[in-house]
């Protein structure tokens, strides 16, 4: 069962890179990050769970973030330093700083509202959160980061070089 949750996770996560809205790619995130919420935690990887809380908090502030109460980039900084303190409360070593890295990464990706610099900062995240579910037995979330390196990547590809060509075709 927990690794079926982490597999539901998994597609919305990866799903969500595959989205040219910046709302509709934290929407799907958000959901993805409630998943891995009861995932990490039925787990007992506390740390990963309790940063997907945060996260599923973040994310609802960056959806709204076209309303005045969330619209300062104070909130980059809030979420970052509550990411660091909830590694430090949740300590389980040093397999705790990584996802604690990984979260402030997309914490700042999922903040600004350029889908292009969402996924090119986002990607980073992955790595980090790949060793950390290796580490912990979290086959649904190695997966997950697996997968989504890749759709990030195919993303990148889809929409953020085609600005590119175009721009090389009008160039004498």
């Amino acid at each position: 069962m927990v690794q079926i949750i982490g597999i539901i996770a998994f597609c919305l996560s990866a799903w969500s890179f595959q989205q040219n809205e910046h709302k509709r790619i934290v929407l799907l995130q958000l959901l993805a990050n409630l998943c891995f919420v009861i995932h990490f935690y039925l787990m007992e990887a506390y740390t990963g769970a309790l940063l997907n809380l945060i996260a599923a908090l973040r994310s609802i502030v960056f959806v709204c973030k076209n309303q005045r109460w969330a619209a300062s980039n104070l909130w980059l900084v809030f979420f970052s330093l509550i990411c660091v303190a909830a590694g430090i409360f949740t300590w389980q070593g040093p397999s705790s700083i990584m996802p604690m890295v990984g979260m402030i990464l997309t914490t700042v990706a999922f903040g600004i509202n350029n889908p292009k610099l969402t996924r090119l900062i986002a990607f980073p995240s992955s790595p980090l959160w790949l060793i950390y579910n290796i580490l912990h037995r979290s086959y649904g979330g190695a997966l997950t980061e697996v997968f989504s390196m890749t759709s990030i990547v195919i993303g990148m590809l889809r929409f953020d070089r085609r600005g590119q060509d175009k721009k090389q075709e009008i160039r004498p």
